[in-house]
């Protein structure tokens, strides 16, 4: 599939949700790779939670990226998520923002190791700089030629500032909230979160980082 393939599909997925609109395919052509494969990846993850029984709804006129990571805003376009059977929100989602960490929440350290970016989070937070325990699922997403270790490492210490490792591993959050199938993961609190990338040599780093909470998942426009 070509860029401009890509970008049809995606938008034809977010129609589902009212995030298209005319003018998104100057957007979308001005973006980066990674930007482009952020929504791609945005997309997919809409797709299986709506399947997971939470419902969904876009919140404002077009989908825009920011130009770094930064806090929530609910004034920023993102999505609102329902637990199955509530009728209130629960969740939203987010692109490029900080969290403050596990490590801050410990220590209360205020240099610059409080907080890490993740690309997609998941959270119960509405404003501000969400609290490690406030991240119910969080995504990083590489869109890369050559998958390397060290993009392992990389969400390895990401997931190390969100949770402890906990064993056995327990019901995810999402899980818990109603969410199906149920997912198990082996972390303190039991978010979710995953490396989505794009080279197929990923797929022979996948066994050991879910031993610690971390889920490797290949997508490929």
């Amino acid at each position: 599939m070509d860029r401009a393939a890509a970008i049809a599909a995606i938008q034809a997925l977010f129609a589902k949700y009212r995030a298209a609109r005319a003018g998104d395919i100057g957007l979308l052509q001005m973006l980066s790779d990674g930007k482009l494969y952020e929504m791609y990846v945005l997309s997919d993850l809409v797709d299986e939670l709506t399947s997971r029984g939470f419902k969904l709804s876009f919140v404002g006129t077009s989908l825009k990226f920011k130009g770094s990571p930064g806090m929530i805003k609910t004034t920023d376009p993102h999505f609102e998520m329902k637990r199955p059977g509530s009728a209130s929100v629960d969740y939203r989602i987010f692109v490029d923002i900080e969290f403050d960490t596990l490590g801050q929440n410990i220590s209360g350290a205020m240099d610059d190791s409080r907080r890490h970016e993740v690309d997609i989070v998941v959270t119960t937070a509405t404003s501000g700089y969400p609290r490690h325990d406030e991240i119910v699922l969080g995504v990083e997403c590489k869109c890369v030629a050559n998958f390397s270790k060290a993009l392992v490492r990389e969400v390895l210490g990401v997931r190390r500032e969100l949770s402890y490792l906990t064993n056995p591993p327990r019901q995810s959050l999402l899980t818990q909230a109603g969410g199906s199938p149920s997912i198990q993961v082996a972390a303190n609190p039991p978010s979710e979160f995953r490396l989505a990338y794009i080279d197929p040599k990923g797929m022979n780093y996948e066994d050991s980082p879910r031993a610690f909470g971390v889920d490797l998942k290949h997508l490929e426009p």
